[in-house]
Order: structure tokens, then sequence, then C-alpha cells
């Protein structure tokens, strides 16, 4: 694992983590709402990109074995 892919994993913890503590104060007052919008969009993209390398991983190991 490289040191990049440590931190994207280490980050989306990190926003998961965050995302359910606002989720908690977004019940008792709707004024966090856009800071859980926030949370949420931010978990997408990390998602995204780990999705992305992923994939670029399978296919470079697969372009390796031709």
């Amino acid at each position: 694992m490289t040191q990049a892919t440590a931190n994207s994993k280490t980050d989306l913890e990190r926003l998961r983590s965050a995302l359910e503590t606002v989720a908690e104060l977004v019940v008792a007052d709707p004024v966090y709402s856009p800071i859980f919008a926030r949370l949420e969009r931010e978990i997408a993209i990390e998602e995204t990109l780990q999705g992305t390398n992923v994939l670029a991983r399978a296919i470079a190991a697969q372009s390796a074995t031709r």
C-alpha cells in the first residue's frame, strides 16, 4: 500500500466518523445540515478515488500478464 492510499483510507474513515457525529448534531439542530451535506460529498469523492485506484490496479495487473 502506498502512502497516498494509506492516507486516503484514513481520510475516508475520518470522514465517516465525522459524518456520524454531525448526523447526531443535525437531529438536535438542523443548522448543521450544510456540514452534513459537505461530509457526504467528501465521502463520495474519496470513495470514487479509491474505486478508480482499484480499477487501475486491476487493469495494470491484467496487462502485466499478457
